[in-house]
């Protein structure tokens, strides 16, 4: 069934919701339920790290001629027949593809996922088809430019599926085309091959999991063999400075010997624009005098879905003829031509369901079933009265849908995104009574799962735009003073400006809370708090923040650990502090005024963790499970984080749950810059290999228990037998020895290193949530530690407890000590 964005929207939220409030655990129950209620798991839309959902709904394009009609009339090569996949081209791509192959320059601004690459695609494949029968000399017929190299890789993939068995050359041409044959990763077809043996071949990847790629013959897949006389691609995909290269080193230009250019494109043409636009603007024309093209000679092409501006047409065609130089006259443009809506003439308002939320909820379980027609039938005779066919259920839900006139002024209002609280106000007044929210979208949700002739009633568009938490403080509540849990400071928005909020962190072992604030003078290295000033027989230490001098403090109120989560008053790291509500000023004792800003907002008892005198303002060990903080990389890493939101993970995770939810496992991720994407790609690929790993162990030990030693030598003979996956999750062994055939240091390194990873998975702490263990999937028998061993027979007799409970205990005494990694590994010491 196709993807009904409503319903995946939710998916996505509720799960990147559930992600914020178990990534940063709260021990404290009390601390945890406000942290669930802020986030509003139950209502994801309520929820504060949720700006939209905003909602359109695209149109139907209107359909133009079919692939059969352009063959006859000669408008394209006869074998497209075979290659184009879809019988019927959309309206705007048969009028691109008309223009593109009379010889005009035409600018394709239509939407994302409307076929824009088809555009320019199927007329470059028809005349490449043209000229293979011909028996034209080798040479570059077209040269496509793409802003980022995904596009481009993108593209290659679908050349890949087009061209394989054609005889049409084709090969990408960016930074990370390989210089050398030699040095192409994946597998070559062999000379001859057709389009079934690259698909099943494909097939064949993808089935055992290899992520190596498959090269038809007709793929130029290195820089080497583009360069050699006869062997230049085709098709050339590159990049603009790439193609700038290209044109300058004088290795490169033989690439463009005997080149015709027929064709150059520029897809996202939107981005060449300002100072890029010129200096790309003047590298069309360099590569048009190098190839021998007048302005006349090449057809260009530049597609995007922004360029075209439907109230000034001529502004379109003013940008393409500075960019491609070509008169403005002989550039065409071609936009989105849409299907006319089909509504039913006696339209009439549904009755408001009894319970929205309850009517909501079935409608998505309902459209999400592998089986959906009864459910979607007994939802509908519930909602409207009306029965539809369940083996029908798509069709027969259409023609009822489309006598609602909610959804048809749904339709009518929503030509522009709207925010819900804005379309429920818009819908009200076109209806007449009142709407919910939970009403609107069940309609909605409904409407995009019915479809006739495969075209759905309403095509929702849903925009949101999430964020992770930003920095979760506490304030205190003025009657009891208790914590009061806000997701950032800017949320507390009852509070006035002079009102105590302290940052949150917790320990990323046990979940223990604790509260930063800092303070001018204070010194608690020794057993109780010092420095300070003092007033009226009593010490007091003012608020300064850690860049004016003050020294950076954590507090808690409740300590996990402990029986009922009271304190004990003589914790040998713990002392008590009285802070003012207002200001945060401490005092050694509770007093009616605060001594530093004089008011009487109240004070609220916190305890201070003592800290060590090598490190004055960290937490050197949580005081509840005792866990270490640690070098790293020359800096002191703390045993505890901020409840703040870091980019890098809420994108993983994110782009982890668009993929699941997903039909088609494809996603693009954008960054600002080309640092925060590669450091993204490498955070999701270094974490991906560890979750990759854990995965192949699950595998192992799922059929029968298994020693280390065995279970290493498994994983290695899986590794061995499969160099991509080696390399993508090991890629440290091949940095230090390469694989060689007559080699063996390489498999030595491997070995080392899978035991490493596995007793690293074997020793998690004790309260780490990440892990097989702690998912439950792993479990540690002991050798030998049975019932019937001498040792056990012995104890149980001195003891007098029965030999299972005794196996018990010292299994769980062994689990402690592994978890705590006081385990010797004879192999490597």
């Amino acid at each position: 069934m196709a993807l009904n964005p409503l319903s995946y929207t939710e998916k996505v939220v509720r799960s990147f919701l559930r992600y914020q409030l178990t990534t940063y655990p709260f021990a404290d129950e009390r601390l945890n339920e406000q942290m669930r209620g802020l986030l509003s798991l139950d209502q994801t839309r309520d929820t504060p790290l949720l700006k939209g959902p905003y909602i359109s709904l695209s149109r139907a394009f209107q359909t133009g001629a079919t692939v059969e009609s352009l063959v006859s009339e000669g408008v394209l090569h006869e074998h497209m027949r075979q290659l184009i996949p879809y019988p019927t081209m959309y309206g705007h791509q048969e009028s691109a593809i008309r223009m593109v192959m009379a010889g005009r320059t035409t600018l394709v601004s239509t939407g994302t996922g409307s076929g824009k690459s088809e555009c320019f695609l199927y007329p470059i494949i028809s005349r490449s088809l043209q000229l293979r029968d011909e028996g034209a000399a080798p040479g570059i017929c077209a040269v496509i430019v793409y802003p980022m190299n995904t596009l481009a890789e993108d593209q290659l993939g679908r050349l890949r599926e087009l061209l394989a068995g054609t005889g049409i050359t084709f090969g990408m041409y960016v930074g990370k085309t390989p210089e050398n044959e030699a040095d192409v990763t994946g597998y070559r077809l062999p000379p001859g091959s057709s389009n079934v043996d690259y698909r099943a071949k494909l097939a064949e990847a993808r089935a055992a999991g290899e992520g190596t790629s498959v090269h038809p013959s007709e793929e130029v897949c290195s820089r080497e063999v583009m360069r050699q006389q006869g062997s230049q691609p085709r098709i050339l995909l590159t990049n603009a400075k790439q193609l700038e290269l290209l044109l300058t080193r004088q290795s490169d230009v033989e690439l463009f010997d005997n080149a015709r250019l027929d064709f150059l494109v520029f897809d996202e043409a939107h981005t060449f624009s300002g100072a890029t636009g010129a200096e790309v603007a003047c590298l069309i024309r360099r590569l048009r005098s190098f190839c021998g093209r007048g302005a006349d000679g090449t057809v260009c092409v530049a597609t995007s879905a922004t360029i075209v501006d439907p109230t000034n047409p001529d502004a379109a065609r003013d940008f393409a003829s500075r960019f491609f130089g070509v008169e403005r006259d002989l550039i065409e443009t071609v936009g989105e031509e849409y299907e006319e809506e089909v509504w039913a003439d006696g339209r009439a308002v549904p009755a408001a369901p009894a319970d929205p939320l309850d009517a909501l909820e079935s409608a998505r379980a309902a459209v999400d079933v592998d089986d959906p027609g009864p459910a979607v039938a007994a939802v509908c005779r519930k909602l409207t009265g009306a029965g539809i066919d369940p083996d029908a259920w798509e069709a027969s839900l259409h023609d009822v849908l489309a006598r609602n006139e909610l959804l048809y002024q749904c339709a009518e209002l929503l030509t522009v995104p709207k925010s819900l609280a804005e379309l429920i106000v818009e819908i009200q007044e076109a209806v007449g009574r009142e709407v919910s929210e939970e009403e609107l979208i069940t309609w909605l949700t409904l409407g995009a799962a019915a479809r006739k002739d495969s075209r759905p009633l309403v095509r929702p568009v849903v925009h949101g735009f999430l964020r992770g938490v930003q920095g979760a403080v506490v304030t205190f509540d003025s009657d009891d003073h208790a914590a009061v849990l806000h997701l950032s400071a800017e949320e507390d928005e009852d509070g006035d400006e002079r009102r105590l909020r302290m940052p949150v962190f917790t320990c990323t072992t046990c979940g223990q809370h604790y509260y930063e604030h800092s303070l001018a003078d204070l010194d608690y290295l020794g057993p109780a708090p010092g420095g300070g000033q003092a007033a009226d027989g009593r010490v007091y230490w003012e608020t300064m923040d850690v860049a004016n001098g003050g020294v950076r403090c954590l507090f808690i109120d409740r300590l996990i650990s402990s029986e009922d989560d009271e304190i004990d008053e003589h914790h040998p790291r713990l002392s008590a502090l009285h802070l003012c509500l207002s200001c945060g000023s401490a005092h050694d004792a509770n007093v009616d005024r605060c001594l530093s800003c004089g008011e009487q907002a109240g004070m609220t008892e916190l305890q201070a963790v003592q800290q060590r005198q090598d490190r004055e303002g960290c937490l050197s060990t949580c005081v509840c499970c005792r866990s270490n903080g640690r070098l790293l990389s020359g800096r002191f890493r703390e045993p505890i984080k901020p409840v703040r939101a870091a980019n890098v993970k809420d994108v993983h995770i994110l782009a982890q749950d668009m993929i699941h939810h997903a039909e088609r496992k494809r996603l693009l991720i954008f960054a600002d810059n080309r640092q925060d994407a590669a450091f993204q790609a490498g955070w999701m690929r270094d974490h991906a290999r560890r979750f990759g790993i854990r995965l192949l162990i699950s595998k192992q030990i799922a059929a029968r228990p298994i020693s280390v030693g065995d279970l290493v030598h498994a994983l290695d003979r899986l590794f061995d037998e499969d160099d991509a996956l080696s390399s993508a999750l090991l890629p440290e062994v091949w940095a230090v020895a390469p694989k060689e055939a007559a080699g063996t240091e390489h498999q030595l390194e491997r070995k080392k290193l899978l035991r490493i990873l596995v007793l690293r998975e074997l020793t998690i702490g004790i309260k780490q949530q990440i892990g097989l263990e702690p998912f439950g999937r792993l479990k540690v028998n002991y050798l030998g530690l049975e019932e019937s061993a001498p040792f056990i027979q012995k104890w149980t007799r001195a003891l007098r407890i029965p030999a299972d409970e005794l196996v018990g205990g010292v299994a769980a005494m062994l689990d402690q000590w592994r978890r705590k990694r006081l385990v010797l590994d004879r192999v490597h010491g």
